[in-house]
């Protein structure tokens, strides 16, 4: 695959990435509350569940670009590291801006950011794989840094942090699995 395939590639998949995004937001209980869908899809109405919803999509297609030859590309690693650390930040820091002006959730707005920050964690992406030139010290740090987003994405559902900002459901005031209606 050749940078430019890859770049374009990346602006496309886009709307796709929002699209599974958002249907991870019910692919627990489409499962019937499955444990192993839960690591991959939303169990509460937590930031944390919507955060995790926006990552999976987004790292599952690095994953399969790296596979389909963006392992040739020294900046490739660092490029999606810092992409997929974007999301939470992002939405993180978007959705309290704007509640600290709405002083509520408006589900629109929700949604609209949630598009936002993958297509901006995609610009990030393309944007730094297509400017760094990565050194070995730079792409072993970066793999670090993503085997301990991916490590705590995959365990942070069943064992949540007790921490009452991202974590918590607002609605049952529980955590993770358990925090859903139907635990």
């Amino acid at each position: 695959m050749e940078l430019e395939t890859l770049v374009v590639a990346s602006w496309w998949a886009i709307i796709p990435l929002v699209v599974v995004g958002s249907l991870l937001h019910f692919a627990f209980d489409w499962s019937r509350h499955n444990r192993v869908v839960a690591i991959f899809s939303a169990v509460n109405e937590s930031y944390w569940e919507h955060i995790k919803i926006a990552v999976w999509p987004v790292a599952l297609f690095q994953v399969v670009a790296f596979a389909m030859g963006g392992w040739r590309f020294p900046a490739f690693v660092p490029a999606a590291t810092l992409a997929l650390y974007s999301i939470p930040v992002g939405m993180i820091g978007l959705v309290f801006v704007y509640k600290s002006v709405a002083k509520r959730n408006i589900l629109w707005l929700d949604i609209a950011l949630f598009a936002l920050v993958i297509a901006l964690a995609q610009w990030i992406f393309t944007t730094v794989l297509q400017q760094l030139q990565a050194d070995v010290v730079t792409i072993v740090l970066s793999a670090l840094y993503l085997v301990g987003l991916v490590v705590s994405f995959l365990r942070f559902t069943l064992r949540p942090p007790k921490e009452p900002d991202w974590f918590i459901d607002p609605i049952t005031k529980k955590y993770g699995v358990s925090a859903h209606p139907d635990a």
